[in-house]
């Protein structure tokens, strides 16, 4: 298996993990207060690395770098605005207004990377952004809840810029596990003081069932899909490998609608099948490029 190969391999299996994430993290928040979910988010992530690293032998380390202290400042704000978003909203509003990553990742990783787009990749991404809205057009009215759009919305742009520098400090040298832990240990620090802030920190009403649905979910989607983006992002440049990741809103739509069911109509079933085409195409392209 070539690097290539690799990276499309780690970046799906990451897709399916966060896929999941947002569901159980909703029936967690009914239970529990967002400001309790972020800082139950962040502490599941630090054991999790630590005892990866433990078990592996490869320990982990703590990273103080300047970008990774700004990926973690970044981290916090996305992280709190999750929790936020999918307490106002359902998981599969969630997941569609997720979309929104894929388009601040790829303006992002223009302006900060300094990625270059070939016409192709740019007509790709184009209509694969655009199968995504229409995918979302249909089933959800978000003007009910503007507050908890936004949050989303803004939650995927903290997340996206993250990103953006996790790939600028990221490096085969550099343990991605080692990378993550130090960065929800300095995430952790922001986290608190929002909980303190609202007065919840100290606040006893924890209930075991909410707290068990939200350590699943950040294992699944924080730490696991996380940790394989991180895999990823060492093979793939971080525009391709975040345009694939469209295909979330799809499968989180699929799996939550037993619990949410969405309305599915021949416009977003259009937007569908654009959309996986686009990103086929997006793939084969790239394939096509490291070839050569």
């Amino acid at each position: 298996m070539n690097d290539l190969q690799k990276g499309h391999m780690f970046n799906v299996l990451s897709v399916l993990m966060l896929a999941v994430g947002p569901l159980l993290s909703k029936f967690g928040l009914l239970q529990i207060s967002p400001a309790k979910a972020a800082l139950i988010n962040v502490l599941t992530i630090i054991t999790a690395c630590f005892l990866l690293g433990f078990f592996t032998k490869n320990y982990v380390k703590f990273y103080f770098e300047k970008d990774i202290i700004l990926l973690a400042i970044f981290n916090s704000l996305g992280i709190i605005f999750l929790f936020l978003s999918i307490d106002l909203l359902s998981p599969v509003e969630i997941g569609f207004l997720g979309r929104f990553y894929t388009v601040f990742a790829v303006i992002l990783s223009v302006i900060f990377l300094n990625e270059k787009l070939s016409r192709k990749e740019t007509f790709f991404i184009t209509f694969a952004i655009l199968g995504a809205f229409l995918f979302v057009e249909v089933g959800g009215d978000y003007t009910n809840n503007i507050i908890g759009s936004l949050f989303a919305i803004t939650y995927t742009f903290f997340f996206a810029l993250t990103n953006i520098f996790i790939k600028k400090s990221m490096t085969k040298q550099k343990s991605s596990n080692s990378i993550m832990f130090t960065n929800n240990c300095i995430s952790l620090f922001f986290v608190l003081i929002y909980a303190l802030i609202l007065g919840e920190l100290f606040n006893g009403n924890y209930s075991y069932e909410g707290i068990g649905f939200l350590i699943i979910s950040t294992l699944f989607g924080g730490f696991l899909g996380t940790l394989l983006l991180y895999e990823a992002l060492k093979y793939l440049r971080f525009s391709i490998a975040n345009v694939t990741r469209a295909f979330s809103p799809i499968l989180l739509a699929v799996i939550s609608y037993p619990f949410f069911p969405i309305e599915i109509t021949i416009k977003n079933t259009i937007g569908a099948l654009i959309l996986i085409i686009s990103i086929l195409l997006l793939t084969v392209g790239e394939k096509k490029e490291k070839v050569k």
